[in-house]
C-alpha cells in the first residue's frame, strides 16, 4: 500500500514537471539570422533576412543590390521576370543564370551548376556559401548566444579592414536591437476575420497574330542608340524583349545611370564608334575601360561604319549593321516589310518611336531576338 502511494507521489510530481518544462520549451527563442553586407548591417526590405533550407542558408538576391546596401560587393544583378523569373547574377569575368521555376542554374559558358534558387518572401532567394564561392566573396556563419546568427558577406577590402570577430563587436548594438525587433514581430498576433472577397476578374488572353502573315519567320533584331538619351528607355521594353542599347564612349560618363539600368534588365550594351581603324579600335578600349567602372561589364558589340566592318571583325569584335533604314517609325516599318528573313532595326533615342515599333512588330507576331555577340 505505501509502495503505491510512493509511486502515485512519483507520478504526480513527473506531471507537474512535465506541465512546468514543456510550455517553456514550446516558448523557446526561435532562430533568427541577421544580415550584414561587407561592413555595413543589412535589413532587407519586407523582412526578407537570411534563412535556413535543409541547412542551406540562403539570402535575398537584394544583397548584390550596392545602392541599397550601400557597399559594393563587385557583384550585381538582373531580373527578367517573363520567364518567372530568371535571375542573373554577374562580375566582370563570371556570370550566375538562374531559371528559378525550373531549378537551373548555369554559368557564363552554359555549365550547369548543382545549386539552385528559391522563391523566399516572394522574391529569389541564393544559397550564400555557393555564390559566394563561385565570385570569391567570403561567407561568415557567426552564431550568438544572444543575438542570433549573424551572417555576413563581404568582399576583400572589408575583410582586410574589420575580422568578422572585430565586426562583431562593432555591430553588437544593431545586431541586439534588430534581434529584438524580429523577436518580438514574431510573436503571434491575432487572426482577423475573414472579410468577404470579390471573385477575382478573369483577363482574356492577348490575341494572337493572324495566321498566315509570314512575320513569324522573320528574326528580328533591335537596337538603340542611347547615346543623347534624356530619359530611362528601358522601361519602354515589355518584359522578354531585349534589345542592345549602343553608346559613344564619350557620352558613357553621362549615360552611366542608364548604362546600369540596362545592363541590370538583362539588355546587351555597345559601342558606336568611327574614324578610321586605328582610331576606332582605340575609342572601343576606352569604352570598355569606361564600361568595366560604370557596370563592371566589357563588350565585343560595336556599331561603326561600313568601310570598318573588317577590320574590326579581324580583331575579334561582333559588329551591328542595321539593314531597315529610316528616322521615323512609319519609315521603319515600311520598310520592315519588306524584310523576310533577318531584319536589324537600330532605333533613335525616342519614346514615341520606340513605342510604336514595339507595339507594331509585336502585334505583328515578329521573331524578336536579343542581339548577342555570337548572334546578330
Amino acid at each position: 500500500m505505501k509502495l503505491k502511494k510512493r509511486l502515485g507521489a512519483l507520478l504526480a510530481a513527473l506531471c507537474l514537471l512535465c506541465s512546468l518544462v514543456l510550455p517553456l520549451a514550446s516558448g523557446a527563442a526561435p532562430t533568427v539570422y541577421l544580415l550584414a553586407v561587407g561592413n555595413k548591417m543589412f535589413d532587407p526590405a519586407g523582412g526578407a533576412l537570411p534563412v535556413s533550407v535543409d541547412g542551406v542558408i540562403y539570402i535575398p538576391y537584394t544583397v548584390f543590390d550596392r545602392n541599397t546596401t550601400g557597399w559594393d560587393l563587385g557583384v550585381y544583378y538582373g531580373i527578367d521576370q517573363s520567364r518567372g523569373p530568371v535571375l542573373t547574377l554577374y562580375s566582370s569575368d563570371k556570370r550566375l543564370i538562374f531559371t528559378v521555376n525550373m531549378g537551373i542554374c548555369e554559368d557564363q559558358d552554359g555549365n550547369s551548376m548543382s545549386f539552385r534558387a528559391r522563391i523566399r518572401n516572394n522574391i529569389p532567394y541564393v544559397p550564400a556559401s555557393a555564390v559566394c564561392s563561385f565570385f570569391g566573396l567570403n561567407y561568415s556563419f557567426l552564431p550568438t548566444s544572444d543575438r542570433g546568427t549573424l551572417i555576413r558577406i563581404a568582399d576583400e577590402a572589408a575583410t582586410s579592414s574589420m575580422s568578422d570577430s572585430f565586426f562583431m563587436s562593432a555591430a553588437q548594438g544593431a545586431m541586439l536591437s534588430r534581434y529584438n525587433d524580429i523577436v518580438q514581430s514574431q510573436d503571434p498576433q491575432p487572426t482577423p476575420s475573414p472579410s468577404p472577397s470579390t471573385p477575382p476578374v478573369e483577363t482574356p488572353p492577348p490575341s494572337a497574330p493572324p495566321s498566315g502573315s509570314g512575320k513569324e519567320k522573320v528574326r528580328l533584331y533591335l537596337a538603340v542608340d542611347a547615346s543623347e538619351a534624356s530619359s530611362d528607355l528601358t522601361l519602354l521594353f515589355p518584359a522578354g524583349v531585349k534589345a542592345l542599347f549602343l553608346f559613344t564612349p564619350d557620352s558613357l560618363p553621362t549615360q552611366a545611370k542608364l548604362v546600369r539600368k540596362a545592363v541590370a534588365a538583362g539588355h546587351s550594351v555597345g559601342l558606336l564608334v568611327s574614324g578610321t581603324a586605328e582610331e576606332a579600335l582605340a575609342q572601343l578600349e576606352q569604352g570598355n575601360e569606361l564600361l568595366a567602372h560604370i557596370a563592371r561589364v566589357k563588350t565585343r558589340l560595336v556599331s561603326a561604319p561600313g568601310s570598318l566592318t573588317a577590320a574590326l571583325s579581324a580583331e575579334g569584335w561582333s559588329c551591328w549593321q542595321s539593314n531597315v533604314a529610316g528616322d521615323n517609325a512609319a519609315t521603319l516599318l515600311a520598310n520592315l516589310d519588306l524584310r523576310r528573313t533577318v531584319g536589324r532595326i537600330t532605333l533613335p533615342a525616342s519614346s514615341y518611336t520606340i513605342s510604336r515599333v514595339l507595339s507594331r512588330v509585336r502585334e505583328d507576331g515578329y521573331d524578336i531576338r536579343q542581339p548577342l555577340e555570337t548572334d546578330i
